[in-house]
């Protein structure tokens, strides 16, 4: 945009300055929408408050929102003719941000209760209960199956505190288990570690359709509702949305959605989904991108350091003293302090102390090849200081200069030598690209545990193991193939 002239900016000036003639009325400015409905109209946006941490319901995937809930509230706006603008928030301030106008609703799978139904209004639009979840081939049905049975739950959470009433009640449960998120409850159980998952049941039908291990064989508490919360104050909106949520329910759409996340309507019969056809549709293509990248880190960090370590050998070898203290000092430090260390340093201390401020993969690159630097360094010198002597004392009574000598006589003679152990550096690197997953670098390793935790299927971290081992393999047969030609030439 072109900046106005001075002149036209002194109008511009004297314009705004000016009031309203004498006798005049003041001009009225535009008016303000009279409620949340027809401000949210005039924007053309819907603020939406979710928690993303409760899959299928809401949660991030690739930074996005998505779920259930999500795409009921795009649902809900396109048919009050907005876009859907979603605020994510911390679960214990959700409600104190709508009543305070940071957003105009929340659609956060939240159950209808009667002190939060004092606090603002609810359009229901599900019921959820706490259900059984266990191996296929066995059955519990009832409360006192529990009996002699190891339980898993969630720490913290309805399932828990239902399970620990159990207990109080006489229900002799062997162990109740609690685990931090549901993708460990459903490895527990999986691998014999408990006998039954007491959880959500959107949770429980969600996982159970992806992976035919599992299945559903009961109900632990009467459904509850969960609706859609809305300020008190603004009943026009409440009535708006849920003349918009009957609208969407009377043509499908809710069962439509159902089906979606949870093989069907909440209640009714899951169809699972193998592993194989889950790992086809949904794991293959974001573990070959995440191998993409572990790759890049892998040569990207491995040249630079046998770039770098080959530079540091030669100064650890040097007859200057200050040079070999340098080099010293150099090996003593990355080869002294955890790579984990020295990659969270340079992605987040390097910023404040020195102003350098590296993206993911540059930072990872980094610490990678800094740390591998002082190993090859190490690599290097030993195999340098294993040919014999006399070969430098020859090259020097040619009249070579040390550097010379040390470059056409020396270094040749250590490359065969070299091979093996730098294979060796080379393949350590490729499964040390699994700690950039703490700088939020999508590499094999994070892909998968993002998988994991978010479909609850431990088992695709097989895919990871396969694909290091690819990796590994490759590097070795590459290694064999350079000795070979190697030898071949008789070098």
């Amino acid at each position: 945009m072109k900046r106005p002239g001075l002149a036209t900016a002194c109008l511009l000036l004297a314009v705004l300055l000016s009031g309203p003639a004498a006798g005049e009325p003041p001009r009225a400015g535009p008016a303000e929408p009279s409620s949340a409905l027809a401000r949210i109209q005039a924007a053309g946006v819907l603020r939406v408050a979710i928690d993303a941490t409760y899959p299928p319901m809401e949660f991030l995937e690739n930074g996005q929102p998505v779920g259930f809930d999500v795409e009921l509230a795009r649902e809900l706006a396109r048919r009050l003719g907005v876009t859907a603008q979603f605020i994510v928030m911390d679960w214990d301030g959700i409600l104190a941000g709508l009543t305070s106008g940071r957003y105009d609703i929340i659609v956060s799978s939240m159950n209808i209760t009667p002190a939060r139904a004092q606090q603002v209004d609810f359009v229901e639009y599900a019921r959820m209960s706490q259900v059984f979840v266990t191996t296929r081939g066995r059955s519990f049905r009832t409360e006192a199956q529990l009996a002699g049975q190891r339980v898993a739950v969630q720490t913290n959470t309805t399932s828990q505190r239902w399970v620990q009433q159990l207990v109080q009640r006489g229900v002799a449960v062997r162990e109740i288990r609690p685990f931090p998120g549901a993708t460990e409850c459903f490895a527990a159980v999986q691998s014999g570690q408990a006998d039954v998952i007491v959880i959500d049941e959107p949770v429980g039908r969600f996982f159970a359709q992806r992976d035919d291990h599992f299945v559903i064989t009961g109900q632990a508490l009467e459904p509850e509702p969960i609706g859609i919360a809305i300020n008190k104050q603004e009943p026009e909106l409440t009535g708006a949305i849920r003349r918009a949520f009957e609208d969407f329910q009377r043509t499908g759409g809710l069962k439509r959605l159902s089906a979606h996340w949870f093989g069907g309507e909440l209640g009714q019969a899951v169809k699972p989904s193998g592993f194989w056809t889950f790992s086809r549709e949904v794991v293959l293509p974001r573990v070959i991108r995440g191998l993409g990248v572990t790759l890049q880190l892998t040569f990207g960090a491995g040249g630079l350091g046998l770039a770098l370590g080959l530079l540091v050998a030669l100064a650890r070898i040097s007859r200057r003293t200050a040079i070999r203290g340098v080099a010293t000092a150099y090996i003593t430090l990355f080869r002294g302090t955890p790579l984990l260390l020295q990659l969270l340093f340079i992605f987040f201390a390097l910023p404040l102390m020195m102003g350098v401020r590296l993206g993911p993969m540059a930072a990872g690159i980094t610490a990678l090849s800094l740390n591998a630097a002082a190993y090859i360094a190490e690599i290097f010198r030993a195999a340098i200081e294993s040919i014999d002597k006399g070969q430098m004392e020859a090259a020097r009574a040619l009249g070579m200069s040390h550097e010379l000598a040390m470059r056409r006589v020396i270094l040749p003679q250590t490359f065969r030598r070299l091979i093996p152990p730098l294979v060796n550096e080379l393949a350590a690197l490729s499964k040390d690209t699994s700690l950039v997953m703490v700088i939020a670098l999508p590499e094999l390793l994070y892909e998968t545990k993002q998988l994991a935790g978010t479909y609850l299927r431990p088992e695709v971290y097989a895919w990871a193991a396969l694909g290091y081992l690819i990796i590994v393999v490759a590097l070795s047969a590459l290694a064999q193939r350079l000795e070979r030609r190697l030898e071949a030439r008789g070098t």
